[in-house]
């Protein structure tokens, strides 16, 4: 096996337990959160909401070091730092200091798996990138199958603090594997990415200015960015609160648990198909589709709450939602070419801070409400946005379409 599909793993295995403790196990906590503070749903998704900005906020942060710092050093203090804030969260009964290891455990995100995963796969792989992307990837969704369940039966069976002690353990673990595994590109190993005989090569991909100035007029930045920042928002605030959406419908906690992971199962399934789309076919059209099958997918929530309908709608929303990390890196990469993925990620990562603010909507939709259903109006809009901002977008701008067309 190549190497460096052995740090697609690594970071798959970084983004399972840091995203997986950040977004998908708030289905098992919320309530249990809630029922032992005195807490509101509404302040929690405003915690949540704030973690996520300081997240997001981390993502430029996390490029810019990327280019200046050892990858490998990044990823361990990101598994460290993540391990403690994680097992802090469950020792706290303020609000307060919940949201600030929150925020800790959001950061972390980016330098454990997220935006220094990534760079590792822009190193390590040329041609087969959307499918290291998607592999890498996958462990945010997968973890959304395993951790919130189990999260339910520690909570149940010990409580919130020993439930939280047993993720911040698990993260913690990563941090000296990371160390071992960790090489920051393929010549340190006497390697070419791809696992080839010899580097690729880069006739016809043509240069680019990747500075932030030139990438602050570029069309295409504008567009990507604006569009993925709104999906994003989208799903991740829909999926991390599927079980508690599922319980309001009429399921008993069990089997609204099991939809909220089969979603997270086929968004990981999808996130290795999407990759394949964007190698197979082009990044830009692989983004174009993802948009339009994620608005008809949340149409499905017009469907009458039987558990029929629920469960279509876990799966269709779960698939065209869990490429959505997989296809972005795959079309900064396509624009800006491989050499500039950092830098052009790191601008693009600006607009990702939209992201964040699905959670109070989610929250505030459910207070003034009863349910979810203003934030699912104003998720529908923000869906359709993003696909005419992809449709908008030129073939011929992108960097990397030359050898693309000539590959295939």
């Amino acid at each position: 096996m190549f190497y460096g599909w052995k740090l697609s793993f690594l970071t798959l295995g970084c983004n399972f337990m840091l995203q997986g403790s950040a977004l998908y196990c708030m289905n098992a906590f919320m309530e249990p959160l809630c029922d032992l503070h005195g807490w509101t749903r509404a302040g929690l998704n405003m915690s949540m909401g704030l973690a996520a900005l300081m997240g997001q906020l981390a993502m430029p942060l996390a490029a810019a070091v990327s280019t200046r710092h050892s990858l490998r050093a990044l990823t361990t203090l990101g598994a460290l730092c993540g391990g403690l804030a994680t097992a802090c969260m469950g020792m706290t009964d303020d609000l307060r200091l919940f949201t600030l290891f929150f925020i800790i455990l959001w950061v972390c995100t980016q330098f454990s798996g997220g935006v220094v995963g990534n760079a590792l796969m822009s190193r390590w792989f040329r041609h087969f990138q959307g499918r290291a992307f998607g592999l890498a990837n996958a462990g945010t969704s997968l973890s959304g199958v395993v951790l919130p369940f189990l999260s339910m039966v520690l909570i149940h069976g010990f409580g919130v603090a020993a439930s939280y002690m047993l993720l911040g353990a698990l993260t913690f673990l990563l941090a000296p594997l990371s160390w071992f595994l960790v090489r920051d590109e393929p010549q340190a190993m006497a390697l070419h990415p791809d696992g080839r005989r010899h580097e690729p090569r880069a006739a016809g991909v043509a240069r680019v200015n990747a500075s932030f100035t030139a990438l602050a007029h570029s069309r295409q930045a504008w567009f990507v960015g604006l569009a993925f920042g709104l999906a994003l928002m989208t799903g991740s605030a829909v999926m991390s609160q599927m079980k508690p959406r599922f319980a309001d419908m009429g399921l008993a906690p069990y089997p609204a648990m099991l939809l909220a992971c089969l979603s997270a199962l086929f968004a990981a399934l999808a996130k290795y198909a999407w990759g394949w789309f964007s190698d197979r076919f082009t990044p830009l059209a692989a983004a174009r589709c993802i948009m339009a099958c994620s608005v008809a997918s949340l149409l499905l929530l017009r469907l009458p709450p039987s558990l029929t309908g629920m469960a279509l709608f876990s799966m269709a929303f779960g698939s065209c939602i869990g490429g959505l990390w997989t296809v972005l890196p795959a079309v900064v990469s396509y624009y800006f070419g491989s050499r500039n993925f950092l830098p052009a990620y790191k601008f693009i990562s600006i607009f990702i801070i939209l992201r964040c603010a699905g959670f109070p909507v989610m929250g505030l939709s459910h207070d003034l409400c009863g349910s979810y259903a203003l934030a699912d109006a104003v998720f529908g809009v923000c869906l359709l946005l993003s696909l005419v901002l992809t449709l908008l977008l030129r073939r011929d701008g992108a960097v990397e379409d030359t050898p693309r067309r000539h590959r295939h």
